[in-house]
């Protein structure tokens, strides 16, 4: 039966095929949270960041303009992420520990700090300490939550896996015609069904996270010892907005298969024998 329409089981396997491609985008670009921080006394310019599911980059004017790159850091035991800078992973896990204990070293700089691009002269301001209370409590709401950003990483991977076996299969049945239920047209509705919802769940995900938490706080350090504040500036970025057209895509490719399914019924050449049926031939075999 997968020899008819194989265009369109051919279209499937595109439409597929391009939503992980767009999944694969969102999942690899830094683009998810695009936001603006300022000074909590009003001095200094405005400072720039954007990131995605793994880093991101600060754009910081204080002491002088600095390019930072930031990395996702999360403690599961303590429930919380925050995009951090460190030599390695072990400084971010230690630095996260103690923002989450409300220990806050006030002369704390991001000297030693992986950069993208900085002025020669800041080199003389890079030990140049923010202004923090010691004694300011950080809440454990201004963290991103690290089982929501998990949850939202396992989704996207799922619906990527799931997506690029609907696309393989859907071109395996352009060439050729399994028997097996798995590998045959009728589980391609399953396998895209489950990439589509899987790209739901993570939108949703992700979307309650940043309405409930980095609307308010980027999770940055500056944000979260108070130095600085992010409220109501996050915005969304395209890494988040693309995964609409994996939907789309997802939910074409089934339509696809659908009509073709559509068009076999009503080809008259291409008649369905129900062997069960009452009066069916106990000596008709198929082969």
């Amino acid at each position: 039966m997968a020899t008819t329409n194989r265009k369109l089981i051919f279209l499937s396997c595109v439409l597929s095929a391009i939503a992980v491609l767009v999944n694969l985008v969102s999942l690899s670009t830094l683009q998810w949270i695009t936001a603006r921080c300022y000074s909590v006394d009003g001095v200094g310019e405005t400072n720039l960041i954007h990131y995605g599911l793994f880093q991101g980059v600060y754009k910081r004017n204080f002491p002088v303009s600095t390019v930072y790159e930031l990395q996702m850091t999360c403690n599961f035991g303590s429930n919380v992420c925050a995009l951090l800078c460190g030599l390695d992973q072990e400084s971010r896990s230690d630095l996260l520990k103690n923002l989450f204990n409300n220990k806050i070293d006030t002369n704390y700089t991001m000297n030693g700090c992986p950069t993208i691009s900085k002025y020669s002269y800041a080199l003389f301001y890079e030990n140049t300490p923010l202004r923090v209370d010691s004694n300011t409590q950080i809440s454990k709401e201004n963290f991103i939550n690290a089982g929501v950003w998990l949850s939202t990483l396992i989704f996207l991977i799922l619906a990527i896996l799931f997506g690029i076996v609907s696309s393989a299969l859907a071109f395996f049945n352009t060439v050729s015609n399994p028997i097996e239920y798995f590998l045959s047209v009728h589980s391609l509705y399953y396998y895209n069904s489950i990439a589509f919802c899987c790209t739901v769940f993570y939108m949703i995900l992700f979307g309650v996270v940043y309405h409930i938490r980095i609307f308010h706080n980027i999770a940055i350090y500056d944000t979260l010892v108070g130095s600085m504040t992010s409220d109501k500036t996050a915005e969304l970025g395209y890494s988040y907005w693309i995964s609409f057209a994996p939907l789309v895509l997802y939910v074409s490719s089934i339509a696809s298969l659908y009509y073709r399914n559509y068009l076999i019924e009503r080809d008259p050449k291409h008649e369905i024998v129900d062997l069960d049926a009452q009066g069916a031939n106990p000596n008709l075999y198929l082969y």
